[in-house]
């Protein structure tokens, strides 16, 4: 597992609250919800900073928390979210280099783990729908108890 620093963003208090209420929404939808995609109907539409605040605020109430970037082609995650060195991703781990752990990232906001995309692919959308991907979300449905998947637009 790779250890990172998550770059500190200020964030308005209505913000926060605004995330508080969504984390609370998604809640009272049942105890069997785990994964939630997010996605966007066009590229800069904030799904991923969407995303990231989701997870961070499912974290900060101590629930344990994996973001999956899964935006293969235009991933903003790394640059925008971590403060040192990355050396696997997603695709690493669908195309069977790295195992699932390889490829995780504990931040230093406890209980937040994240999985940056990786290398951009040549075919992004036939790794995300081949059965590797489906495996991954599996095993992480066993270790956490929230899973928040950045998708591509």
């Amino acid at each position: 597992m790779q250890e990172l620093e998550v770059k500190q963003v200020n964030r308005d208090f209505r913000i926060q609250e605004a995330f508080k209420t969504l984390r609370t929404n998604i809640e009272f939808t049942g105890s069997d919800v785990k994964v939630i995609c997010i996605t966007s109907a066009t590229p800069n539409e904030g799904k991923s900073s969407v995303s990231f605040e989701l997870a961070r605020s499912f974290a900060q109430k101590g629930k344990k928390t994996l973001l999956l970037d899964a935006d293969l082609r235009k991933s903003v995650m790394k640059s925008r979210y971590k403060r040192g060195r990355v050396r696997y991703g997603l695709t690493n781990c669908l195309v069977g280099k790295v195992s699932f752990e390889d490829t995780l990232c504990i931040t230093d906001i406890p209980n937040f783990y994240m999985m940056f995309a990786g290398p951009v692919p040549p075919n992004p959308s036939e790794l995300l729908g081949n059965a590797r991907f489906k495996e991954i979300v599996e095993e992480a449905r066993e270790q956490f108890d929230i899973i928040i998947i950045d998708t591509p637009p």
